[in-house]
This record gives structure tokens, C-alpha cells and sequence, in this order.
């Protein structure tokens, strides 16, 4: 259901907004800052490891309940080396409840997690919503959305050094509207930041379709190229699916990474995959969400060295092969 999207003025005098509280704490994961800490750090230990020699650029992970979501999400969240340095995590999502055309960047506080205060960078995001017609600072689709909240335990967990983000919420299915944000983000996306793309995948049909799928989107997704991730999304016979609600919820906020990796050499890379139906104490095989963790990281930088004593060897053999081909 989509609700209107009303005005930072109105907002603010109804409820004064500062800092973001935790909207799900206690629903989705615990509220508890040593239980969420034990479930956290025990889903990294036991998921996936790193995977990844090059440094990871952006990571896709879901936002489900941590029941059913939280494994998945830690074998993204691996990828991370925990020494990386990252001066800002860019979080981009997708409304659950608003549409109004634009992304929402939040700028009245900071967010706060069971863990503690998570820094916003209130300069960048003021400076996204000076700079282009498609950020708004409006706070409203922020308090009741989860799906950037669930993601902050897993970074204040993971990672060792301190950092800020910048939390984006789109409001938006326009494609070419995806594509300003990712023009208006492009000089962000630089090996100083990552960029955590919140989604689930499959939502509702049954465990068996869900599989084939989400295998099909994310090999769209991972094949860096718009088109095919754009007809995939859209494919004309899913609507042959029983019960199929989307391929991928927030799909507009992968558009916009794919975007800001078009004609790169980055490495895409399917870590995990899991759907709800694969929870035994949860799980109805019937109806199902699917959730994958996917990295994006660049090359491994080559081991490859000569020595000086190489290099005069290598050029001596090259001099004797031209010589005895000139003389031959």
C-alpha cells in the first residue's frame, strides 16, 4: 500500500524529529544490546567467509527478521575485511510504505542501533539535497522503514573502525530517475566508501519457484548490465507465478548501483542464498522470501614481482632474441 509523502515542516512539528530511533528493535532483532551482539557476532562466525582477495566496493544483503534474514546478511557482511578503513557507508533502500519520486536522505540527527549512536554524514547528505532536485531531506520515510536500521548491528559489529553513513531511502520505480541518483552518488563511489544495497528478493510464491527465481535476478544482477536486469525484473511470464509479489523489492536501489558500476571492472560475486522456506522453525515452503548476500569488489592486485636481477635477466634474453632473429 502507498501512503502520501508529506512535507518536512509538517513533520516536524508533529513530532520533532532529532536523531532516528530504532523502528523494529525488539521485532526483528533483539532490542537487548548484549543479546543482539551474541546474535549478531554468532551469525558471522558461522556464515560464509570472506570469499574476496580485492577490496569490497558495495555489498547486497537482505533486511529481513534476523531469524530468517540475519545468515545470509552475515555471509554479505564477511566481504568486509574488519581492518578496511571506510570513511562513509552509503545505505541505499527502498520505501516499504511511501512513494514520492525522489530519494530521502537523512539529515536531522543521527541513527541510533541497541549498540549505540551511528554518525550520520549530515555534510554530504545536506549537500546531495542542495545539489539535485531528486534528494529531499524529508525524515518521514525514514522513522518507520527497517530496512536501513537492520543493517547498522551488522556494520558496528563487523567493522573495527569508526564511520558515517548516509542513509538513502528511494521513494522512486522510475528508471531514469534511478539513474540521476546514481549520477548525483558517482563521485561518491569511491574506494574511500562502500555502498550497502538493503533487499530481499523473491517475495510469496513457493519455496521451489523462489529458488529458480532468485537464481535467475541475482545472475542478472551479477551480469553488471542493465538491460538484462531491468527485463528480468520485468519478466512478462511471471505473472504465470503463483502468488509472486516482485523478484526483488528494492530492486530501484540495485538499479542505481548498477549504475555506478556500468563499464567498470568490478567483480560481481554470489556469496549465500537462503529463502524464508529454508527456516525449520519458521518457514512456510508455501509462501517464501527469498534473500541473497552479494559482493562487489575489485580485482586482486597481482603478487607478480621481478627483481632487479630479473628484469636485466629478462632484458638480456629479449636483446639475444632480436639479435639472433635480425642476424637469422
Amino acid at each position: 500500500m502507498v501512503f502520501p509523502f508529506s512535507g518536512f515542516n509538517q513533520v516536524s512539528m508533529k513530532t520533532n524529529i532529532k536523531d532516528r530511533q530504532p523502528a523494529v528493535a525488539g521485532s526483528f532483532y533483539p532490542s537487548d544490546a548484549n543479546e543482539l551482539k551474541k546474535m549478531v557476532t554468532g551469525f558471522l562466525a558461522t556464515a560464509k567467509p570472506n570469499q574476496t582477495q580485492g577490496l569490497t566496493r558495495a555489498i547486497l544483503v537482505p533486511h529481513a527478521g534476523y531469524v530468517f534474514s540475519g545468515g545470509v546478511a552475515a555471509s554479505g557482511y564477511n566481504q568486509l575485511n574488519p581492518d578496511q578503513v571506510y570513511q562513509t557507508v552509503f545505505i541505499l533502500a527502498s520505501s516499504h510504505r511511501y512513494s514520492f519520486g525522489k530519494a530521502s536522505v537523512y539529515t536531522r540527527g543521527d541513527y541510533l542501533s541497541p549498540l549505540g549512536r551511528i554518525p550520520v554524514d549530515i555534510d554530504i547528505c545536506n549537500k546531495l539535497v542542495s545539489q539535485s532536485r531528486v534528494f529531499t531531506d524529508d525524515p518521514e520515510a525514514h522513522i518507520p522503514e527497517h530496512s536501513i536500521e537492520v543493517q547498522l548491528p551488522f556494520l558496528q559489529c563487523r567493522l573495527k573502525h569508526p564511520f558515517k553513513i548516509v542513509p538513502i531511502i528511494i521513494g522512486t520505480q522510475q528508471q531514469s530517475v534511478c539513474e540521476e541518483i546514481a549520477n548525483v552518488l558517482k563521485p561518491y563511489f569511491t574506494k574511500e566508501n562502500l555502498f550497502v544495497i538493503s533487499s530481499d528478493f523473491s517475495h510469496y510464491p513457493s519455496y521451489e519457484n523462489a529458488v529458480t527465481l532468485d537464481a535467475a535476478t541475482a545472475k542478472a544482477f551479477c551480469s553488471n548490465s542493465i538491460e538484462t536486469f531491468i527485463s528480468t525484473i520485468h519478466q512478462q511470464n511471471d505473472q504465470t507465478i503463483p502468488e509472486l509479489a516482485t523478484r526483488m523489492c528494492a530492486w530501484p536501489s540495485g538499479l542505481v548501483l548498477l549504475h555506478l558500476t556500468k563499464n567498470s571492472n568490478l567483480i560481481f560475486s554470489k556469496i549465500d542464498y537462503k529463502n524464508s522456506g529454508d527456516i525449520k522453525a519458521y518457514g512456510d515452503r508455501s509462501r517464501v522470501v527469498g534473500y541473497h548476500a552479494i559482493c562487489i569488489s575489485e580485482a586482486p592486485e597481482s603478487d607478480f614481482l621481478l627483481t632487479e636481477s630479473d628484469k636485466k635477466e629478462l632484458l638480456h634474453l629479449a636483446r639475444s632474441t632480436m639479435d639472433s632473429y635480425v642476424k637469422t
